[in-house]
């Protein structure tokens, strides 16, 4: 059995997605509640500086969530292998007791490991579980990019509080349909403006990115959602995508992404797709070869829309 701690720890791969994220309604993730007597009860979350921004856990929390719930929808029941295990139940895809049966070898941790990215469902392939990393990182997602000056970012994080207001709300007794005694509360909303995500995967497949694509387009559409109040309409973010940036470990091919899949002897740990775990991009990619590793970097509009394409693509012909 080959070592696995080669896959796990060597970098094959790494694709950095950067863009914005434009409320299309007001959006409300902060604290359940403020001890600021002058604030709302439950205010945007801020950072120590009082700049408003959102967690790169809330976001992989609310994503997972959703993938969990699309794909149960989309897969057949006859692929079981591309199902779902919804890990918060009692019927994860890694078993405990299917693990135990390895200790009796020298080698029980090579084997627990090919054993876990075998059975891995797709949602703990890419979010990670309590057995294995993740392939998905997402940064917090602050008012201003990375390539910001002082003064810009200063500008954009100004221009954001004056886009935060307070709205109220009321709690509904279910038994009466009458509004509590005391019920009246008030909660801080994001009204518009520009934020600035990353997504970062590593020693991806290209299934992975692909469906966080198809997710950026039903969060666009309004079906994924964001933070609170939802029933109430908030929480629709459009995702625009500006830069792609690839990084692979050699001499890339010219104009070709590559997934994990391709590397022959990874194949018995059960990735996807196999030998068709790569694509050809008709347009400028940018690529450049820095002897040790090879990088594509593509932020021309035209070139990211036929990217994003493929990708979907290659989710889809995964689901069927």
């Amino acid at each position: 059995m080959s070592n696995l701690d080669e896959h796990l720890k060597t970098l094959k791969e790494k694709i950095i997605i950067r863009g914005t994220l434009e409320p299309l309604t007001p959006l409300h993730i902060g604290w359940q509640r403020s001890f600021d007597p002058a604030s709302s009860d439950a205010p945007v979350i801020k950072d120590p500086r009082g700049n408003p921004f959102i967690p790169g856990s809330s976001f992989k929390g609310i994503v997972r969530s959703f993938v969990e719930g699309f794909l149960d929808g989309a897969v057949e029941d006859s692929k079981k292998d591309l199902k779902p295990c919804f890990i918060t139940d009692d019927n994860p895809c890694i078993k405990k007791k299917d693990l135990e049966q390895y200790d009796q070898y020298e080698d029980a941790k090579e084997r627990k490991m090919a054993h876990i990215l075998k059975q891995a469902c797709p949602v703990c392939r890419l979010f990670g579980s309590g057995d294995m990393a993740a392939r998905l990182e997402i940064a917090d997602v602050f008012p201003y990019s990375l390539e910001d000056s002082p003064t810009d970012k200063k500008t954009k994080i100004e221009k954001m509080k004056e886009l935060m207001s307070a709205r109220s709300g009321i709690k509904i007794d279910r038994k009466t349909g009458k509004t509590k005694g005391g019920a009246l509360f008030q909660y801080e909303i994001l009204g518009g403006g520009e934020l600035f995500g990353e997504f970062t995967f590593t020693n991806f497949q290209l299934y992975q990115p692909g469906l966080l694509f198809t997710l950026f387009d039903l969060s666009t559409e309004g079906f994924l959602r964001y933070g609170h109040s939802k029933s109430r309409g908030l929480g629709v973010l459009d995702f625009s995508v500006e830069s792609i940036k690839i990084i692979q470990t050699g001499k890339a091919e010219v104009n070709t992404i590559k997934g994990i899949g391709v590397v022959e002897k990874y194949r018995d740990y059960g990735f996807y797709a196999g030998a068709d775990d790569k694509m050809t991009i008709d347009g400028d990619m940018g690529y450049e070869n820095q002897f040790l590793y090879s990088t594509f970097t593509i932020d021309n509009k035209e070139t990211i829309g036929t990217v994003i394409r493929q990708f979907k693509e290659k989710a889809q012909s995964l689901l069927g």
